[in-house]
Parts: C-alpha cells; sequence; structure tokens
C-alpha cells in the first residue's frame, strides 16, 4: 500500500493546530509506524482518554483511500512532512501539519524568500493601496507571497505579486477543492500557474470559521517575515502576527492614523515591537544579505506599478472599501400628486431621465451617481431586473470581457451588483 494511504489517515485522526502529530513523530519515525500502534502504546505518548487517541485506535483506511484516489484522479498533489520538498521551516514549528494538500507549481521554499502579507477582510483605500504596491515590489524583487486569498487584503497582496510576474502561495481554510470565497476562483486559477494553493483539510472541506485561525499558523509559518497591512484591534491577522512572533519570525506593520479603526492592530504591533514598513524597501533591505542572490534589492527601483483598479478587476479580486461608496448622497425630492405624497422606487444608476410613477405618470428625477461613465451605464442596463446572467452574455461588438470586467468592478463596489456562482453576475435591488 502507498505510504501516503497512512499519512493522510494520520492527518485525519489529529487535529490541526494541536501538538498531538508532534509528540507522536518525535517517538515514532513515520505515520506507517503510528498506525500500527497499540492503545497501550498511545496511551503511554498521549494519555488514555484523549479523543485523538480513540480516533488512532481505528484503523479503518477507507476514506483515507478515497481521498488519496481523489487527488490522484484530480492532479493534487501530496506534500507530506516527510517529504524532502517540506519546507524546513514549516517542519520547526510547534504545530506542524501532517501533510499539505495542493495544486500548482511547488515552490523551493528552501531556497526562496517567502513574506506572508495579511489584514483585515473590511479594508480601507489606504490599506488596498499599500497592500498592491508592497506586494508588487516585494515580488519584483524576487520575493514569494504568501496569503490566505481572502476577500480584502488578501486578494489584493496575491494580485499584487501576479501582476509584477511573482510568485505567489494561498493557504486555504477549507478543502482544496473548495474555493472560498467563490468570487477568487479566477484569481485561485491564475496562482496556480506559476505558484500554488495550499491546504491541510482533506477535500470536501467546507470553510468553518474554526478552520481559518489553526491556517495562520502554516501562513507565517511558511514565511520569513510577516507584514500587518491593517485591521481593528481583535482582527484575524492578530493571529497570523502573534503566530509569526511565536514561531521566531519578524513582524513588520504598516503604521496608519490613530483615528482610524483599521489601524488599531498595526499601530498596537508598533507599540510592542513590530518594526515599521512604509515600502517594500524595508523588508527587502533587512533581508537583502541573508538571502543575497534569492533578491534583488536594485529590482525596486526599477518596479513601475500597473494600474490597481484594472489588475483587481482582470483577477477578479473582491476588494471592496467602504470609500468605494459611489452613491449619490445629496437628497431626492420626493414626487408629489395633488392628492398624497408617491414613494419613489428604488433608482438605478442612469443618465437623468423622466420615468412614470402610479396611474397619473407624475414624473421624477434620476441622478446618476458620481464617477459612472456611459460605458458602465449601458452594461448595467443590460443586467435583468429581478434576475442574473452570465458575466460572457454582456461581452459583445461594442464591449469586449476586459470592459466589462472594469465595469463591474466599478458596480461592485458601488453596492449596485453583486458576482454570483458560476461566472454570473445580478443587480442588487
Amino acid at each position: 500500500m502507498e505510504k501516503t494511504v497512512y499519512d493522510i489517515w494520520l492527518s485525519l485522526a489529529v487535529v490541526p493546530g494541536e501538538d498531538t502529530f508532534f509528540k507522536l513523530r518525535e517517538s515514532f519515525c513515520d505515520s506507517e509506524k503510528i498506525y500500527s500502534l497499540e492503545e497501550k502504546e498511545l496511551a503511554l505518548v498521549l494519555g488514555k482518554k484523549t479523543s485523538e487517541c480513540k480516533r488512532l485506535l481505528d484503523k479503518d483506511l477507507t476514506r483515507a483511500k478515497k481521498i488519496y484516489e481523489f487527488c490522484k484522479k484530480h492532479g493534487v498533489g501530496i506534500l507530506t512532512y516527510g517529504d524532502e520538498r517540506f519546507p524546513t521551516s514549516l517542519r520547526e514549528i510547534p504545530t506542524p501539519p501532517v501533510l499539505l494538500y495542493y495544486r500548482g507549481v511547488l515552490p523551493d521554499f528552501d531556497a526562496s524568500f517567502c513574506v506572508s502579507v495579511v489584514g483585515t477582510r473590511r479594508l480601507s483605500k489606504y490599506g488596498r493601496r499599500n497592500a498592491f504596491s508592497i506586494s508588487y515590489d516585494l515580488a519584483s524583487a524576487g520575493a514569494v507571497i504568501v496569503s490566505g486569498m481572502a476577500t480584502g487584503i488578501d486578494g489584493v497582496a496575491h494580485a499584487g505579486a501576479l501582476s509584477a510576474g511573482g510568485k505567489t502561495v494561498a493557504v486555504l481554510g477549507s478543502g482544496i477543492d473548495v474555493c472560498y470565497p467563490i468570487e477568487h476562483k479566477t484569481l485561485a486559477r491564475e496562482i496556480v500557474k506559476t505558484g500554488c494553493v495550499f491546504t491541510e483539510y482533506p477535500p470536501g472541506t467546507r470553510p468553518e470559521r474554526f478552520n481559518f485561525p489553526k491556517r495562520n499558523r502554516i501562513i507565517s509559518g511558511l514565511c520569513a517575515t510577516t507584514l500587518v497591512i491593517e485591521g481593528p484591534e481583535r482582527s484575524g491577522a492578530l493571529i497570523s502576527a502573534r503566530h509569526a512572533a511565536e514561531q521566531g519570525r519578524a513582524v513588520y506593520a504598516l503604521p496608519g492614523n490613530v483615528e482610524s479603526k483599521n489601524s488599531q492592530l498595526t499601530n498596537l504591533l508598533l507599540k510592542n515591537g513590530a518594526k515599521v514598513c512604509t515600502s517594500a524597501d524595508d523588508i527587502v533591505r533587512d533581508f537583502e544579505k541573508k538571502y543575497a542572490g534569492i533578491i534583488n534589492p536594485f529590482a525596486l527601483s526599477q518596479s513601475k506599478h500597473p494600474k490597481m483598479e484594472d489588475v483587481l478587476s482582470a483577477y477578479r479580486v473582491s476588494a471592496t472599501s467602504a470609500e468605494d461608496d459611489i452613491f449619490d448622497t445629496r437628497p431626492h425630492r420626493a414626487a408629489r400628486s395633488s392628492k398624497k405624497k408617491i414613494s419613489e422606487a428604488p433608482q438605478e444608476p442612469s443618465v437623468k431621465t423622466d420615468s412614470d410613477v402610479s396611474d397619473k405618470k407624475v414624473k421624477t428625477e434620476e441622478r446618476t451617481p458620481v464617477g459612472f461613465d456611459e460605458r458602465t451605464l449601458k452594461i448595467y442596463k443590460k443586467i435583468p431586473r429581478g434576475g442574473s446572467c452570465l458575466i460572457e452574455s454582456l461581452v459583445d461588438d461594442e464591449f469586449s470581457l476586459r470592459d466589462v470586467m472594469r465595469s463591474l468592478l466599478k458596480l461592485e463596489m458601488g453596492r449596485f451588483v453583486k458576482l454570483l456562482p458560476g461566472e454570473r453576475v445580478a443587480r442588487n435591488l
């Protein structure tokens, strides 16, 4: 039988993020040996009453075999702890994973300079701009950008690295066959062309909330340093920063406005010893000697950033900021009849026009939301009211797919539309 089947069985028996595997590995050489252990032998290491001990006594390999066959069929790689390609930095953390499922091109982690870029899902324009530019510059200098492919800062960091022609690695809190968030399916497909997507969770695992704090130890464990872009004080990025510090990694933080909630975490980290990062140069200069020949500090002065909005649109990255709200906030005068006040229906983003309201055809004025161009308005009007349509159906002789995606990004930022599974889009009514 393939040894990997025993590794899969062991990964199903132990709880991610706990020290059970570390204890077993110290006492026994590999997963096949652990599989053969009897209750007395396990009890000496783990104790008698642990739930993991009970699972380790279940010798049924049926599920492990099914997962192994699934991975073979669908081209999913399995990187086990004992594999020589397993990152040394990750092997040395207190709670290493038994294995990692992956898709894409596996980097040589031991010969790479990896930087994790993390932050809040509810990002600001300031955070989005810096996450993109710093990730772009780090990737231009040869760094591998590692993040969690979540909405917000994570997605922007991946997109920045990709647009620089660099490598990026996404660590999921779900199974390798479960793209979360679904909006980042295009981003995931782009990542695996030059980098890879990792997870310790078996195929089919849903993105449960408690999975994500555990996967953060892998994000920081793969990297020489962690950069926190922004987040509130209790942001999940704090967990990544804590893991990095516990693992002996350097922690950097982007300073922010002391009055901004999204700067609470980074300013707190800076007060407690994190290093200041205002540009990629701060990180590259600190590590250029240690990673000589791997990172190129001179590339920083040569990098020219592409237009961020175009890149995020091309990769369909979900990174809407509250500051992107483009609704017209000026007061609208409600139309009145001679007998009673008539309420207006929700308005579409449109050029100035007259519409009939009720049987009396009372005229109302629609205002164009700030920042909308004629192309975006036309594309919006092609989306059916009360339904959805394929994004590709909006492409025609007048509008290319690039035109459509640019306009949908604007509309999504303004909360006029929402992207749906299956490459579909619908109006937000």
